[in-house]
């Protein structure tokens, strides 16, 4: 992925002037961009390591204190509920002090929760436990997604939005995997497993207070590309869209009841059925039972790391909306696999279902900011990983009642199928122009309007990027214009179609 401004060094040169964004700031700020998605990816995995503690361990859990099926769903539900209920006034938080100082609260604040589970004496300690370490990594999404949402241009978010889920499948993968190495290690001691997330946290908290360089919004800092759209009269900010942010909303929203309730399940789901032998028979070893679950959901996990990257890879601007669709679609025969699958087929089915489930987000994360005004991008992911993770935490105990009364795994995942159908349904609404006003429309339009047809992204951020630069410096406007027209004709169009930059040239 290139990481570009809207102007290059070879524009200060055709206009004989020296560019405030020359060869080394350009490099500095691509460098500064690609440390915020390393960081923030960063955090991202460690937030779903977090999210996937408890399912990693709640076998063990549930024997150290005689907890039944239902109850081991109750301790899901009290990491989730707080992880999603937390979310919308985590987005108020980070609007009002920043993305930065709420990141390193959410990973110091989960460095000392985990640690405390040592200390751990009673079920009712850990479900207060869960409750306040859900709370903490309530706080990742609005501040982390934001960040990446305003530093990035809708035509670049996509990738960077796969970057960044590519590392949260890998933190989902990361949580049974190490559960089960520290279950091998300390034969079924749940509780170093979580003083080993408390060193995670602390230390990647540092590193963030650090390194993290904060993102300075739009309405702090006029770009070349801002002054041009508001000479020419064709600025139109982002404005709140109630109706495609509702729709997007409530599809996350069943699409997170669908991700609860698999997951928490699933190292137990890959055990039963004899679904694990495959790995025995590979490693040569005898593996525990507990340890065994982990590593298999681990195997099925990463495979959702494969298909967040092509998600990112594949997606562009226009296409989005239909492949959200086709992606929360693609939930529904997997769901129907694993509900008739038996033995190592299980294993395959469960890789196959994460590979499809995990490719909606980049696609949704990308598709979400472009209803939502850039200062408010934080609240509006805090409300959305609100309802995903607050109604989603409904699925554990839901999945649980069902396979308490039906058993075996099948009216439950067929109910999830059908919620993932009406998921499918909702980003179909946003390809009618009456219901959904898109970023990338406006920019598209906007294109139009200033150089008659569409031009690529590198002539186009070169030709904004030289005229905004001019409307800023009146002093040397004759001769660079003069220059500039002879470069590209398409400019006389951008020019004359504002009275005001008519004005200013002459």
């Amino acid at each position: 992925m290139t990481w570009r401004l809207w102007t290059s060094p070879a524009t200060s040169l055709c206009c004989g002037t020296q560019s405030p964004f020359s060869e080394s700031r350009w490099v500095s700020h691509t460098s500064r961009v690609l440390r915020t998605i390393l960081l923030v990816s960063a955090a991202h995995a460690l937030v779903h390591l977090l999210e996937q503690s408890i399912a990693s361990v709640e076998q063990v859990i549930c024997v150290d204190f005689s907890l039944t099926l239902e109850q081991s769903g109750l301790l899901g539900s009290a990491l989730r509920l707080p992880y999603g209920i937390g979310a919308f006034f985590a987005g108020l938080m980070a609007d009002r002090f920043g993305e930065k100082r709420i990141l390193v609260l959410y990973l110091a604040g989960a460095a000392l929760t985990s640690g405390s589970f040592w200390l751990s004496d009673s079920s009712g300690m850990v479900y207060s436990q869960l409750f306040v370490l859900g709370a903490f990594a309530s706080m990742y999404h609005p501040a982390g997604l934001a960040l990446l949402a305003n530093q990035t241009t809708p035509a670049e978010r996509a990738r960077a939005l796969g970057i960044h889920g590519v590392f949260g499948s890998l933190g989902i993968a990361s949580a049974p995997f190490l559960a089960g190495l520290m279950l091998s290690i300390w034969q079924d001691d749940w509780k170093a497993y979580y003083v080993l997330l408390g060193l995670l946290s602390g230390g990647l908290a540092l590193g963030v207070w650090l390194l993290l360089k904060p993102v300075v919004h739009d309405h702090e800092v006029r770009t070349p590309n801002t002054d041009l759209a508001a000479v020419t009269g064709l600025a139109k900010p982002i404005r709140f869209q109630p109706g495609p942010y509702t729709a997007l909303v409530i599809g996350t929203a069943l699409g997170g009841t669908v991700y609860g309730g698999v997951l928490h399940f699933l190292p137990r789901y890959l055990k039963e059925a004899g679904a694990l032998s495959v790995l025995e028979r590979f490693s040569g070893y005898s593996i525990s039972d507990a340890a065994l679950g982990n590593y298999a959901a681990a195997l099925a996990l990463v495979c959702g790391a494969f298909g967040q990257w092509l998600a990112g890879a594949m997606a562009r601007p226009k296409s989005v909306p239909v492949l959200l669709s086709i992606v929360y679609a693609g939930n529904i025969p997997m769901l129907i696999w694993m509900t008739m699958a038996t033995g190592t087929s299980r294993l395959v089915a469960a890789c196959l279902w994460a590979f499809v489930h995990f490719m909606n987000q980049p696609l949704y994360n990308s598709l979400l900011p472009e209803f939502l005004p850039r200062n408010r991008r934080s609240v509006g992911f805090g409300f959305s990983n609100m309802m995903g993770f607050g109604v989603g935490a409904f699925g554990p105990p839901l999945v649980a009642q069902f396979d308490e009364r039906f058993a075996d795994y099948t009216l439950s995942y067929l109910m999830l199928a059908g919620l993932a159908f009406v998921a499918a349904v909702l980003p179909l609404l946003l390809l009618s122009k009456s219901f959904a006003v898109r970023e990338y429309d406006q920019a598209w339009q906007q294109r139009r309007l200033l150089f008659g047809k569409p031009c690529t992204l590198r002539r186009d951020h070169l030709l904004r990027g030289a005229c905004g630069r001019l409307i800023s410096s009146r002093s040397r406007l004759d001769g660079s214009v003069s220059c500039l027209f002879r470069m590209s004709p398409s400019l006389n169009r951008a020019i004359r179609i504002s009275p005001s930059v008519a004005r200013l040239r002459s």
